[in-house]
């Protein structure tokens, strides 16, 4: 499941990647056309390749008495305008770029970075941004301790009865928070690990503030747990084996609080029966839950 949901993930930044890259190729290509055509229309301020040198005023060589301060004037040829498109590249200050390709399109590749960071809303490779978003930074597991293989709880269960089975499996560490709060998230699956991925470290400060926040989050589950009234009402199925009725009854009735004694258990177990078990299992006097199982099994 969290393979999946990585992979959901990568890939929907591939998409957006991909999308980001395609519009600055468009708007790259738009820049260059409008740069062309300004060019294309104005006077070019340099000589076409190959074309006369204009004539200019000279001073006349005679040395006459009069002719001391004449000039020759000599008709300007005008100069052509070229239509050919002429290519510039201008930076932030409008002056011609002259770096080499490579080193522009590194610049255009940190740019387009930085529009995904901002489009992302979070720079994952920044360490200060991934201390952030830790719950419990600067954690040192020890180097003997063993990870336990946790039950997964998926936010459908009982969560009381995943602390204390979490708290029995972590027994070797039980009295450091931090460890505590790190290793919650790998016994949690599904929609229960997303909810812990959000929890805000500013408000999650010690064991007791995680314990609190999760029996909160899934205080539901506690409201539709079993109580004695509910293990009466539950009936043995038509194809269903009295072994295995007995099996789901008693795995019902162990989230029943307070916890049920043994006589309570066989009397609410025989209430849930009715002719010829019933008549057998309250003639049977049986004390415990096994003898009533083993006495509805014969009949």
């Amino acid at each position: 499941m969290e393979n999946e949901e990585r992979a959901n993930l990568e890939s929907h930044y591939q998409t957006e990647l991909e999308s980001v890259k395609n519009e600055v190729a468009r708007l790259t290509d738009l820049l260059e056309q409008l740069l062309r055509a300004k060019n294309g229309e104005g006077t070019s301020a340099q000589l076409p390749e190959g074309a006369p040198a204009a004539h200019i005023p000279q001073a006349s060589q005679n040395q006459g008495a009069n002719s001391a301060n004449e000039q020759h004037l000599v008709p300007i040829t005008p100069i052509q305008p070229t239509h050919a498109p002429i290519n510039v590249e201008l930076t932030a200050e409008g002056t011609p770029d002259n770096r080499s390709p490579s080193l522009m399109d590194q610049d255009k590749l940190f740019a387009l970075e930085e529009r995904l960071r901002v489009i992302e809303g979070n720079d994952w490779f920044d360490p200060m941004r991934v201390a952030e978003v830790c719950l419990v930074p600067n954690i040192v597991v020890p180097k003997d301790f063993r990870i336990p293989d946790f039950i997964k709880y998926t936010g459908l269960e009982c969560p009381n009865t995943h602390l204390r089975s979490y708290c029995n499996e972590m027994a070797e560490v039980i009295r450091d928070d931090k460890l505590l709060i790190y290793f919650f998230q790998d016994s949690l699956a599904g929609s229960a690990l997303s909810w812990y991925m959000r929890l805000d470290s500013v408000r999650i400060r010690s064991w007791r503030d995680l314990v609190e926040a999760f029996l909160k989050q899934y205080k539901f589950n506690l409201e539709i747990t079993p109580d004695r009234t509910s293990l009466m009402s539950m009936e043995k199925r038509s194809q269903e084996s009295v072994r295995a009725y007995a099996q789901r009854w008693r795995d019902e009735a162990t989230h029943v609080q307070p916890p049920l004694i043994e006589t309570e258990v066989v009397t609410l177990f025989a209430n849930t029966f009715k002719a010829p078990y019933y008549e057998h299992l309250m003639g049977s006097s049986s004390q415990h839950f096994y003898d009533a199982v083993r006495i509805t099994g014969r009949i």
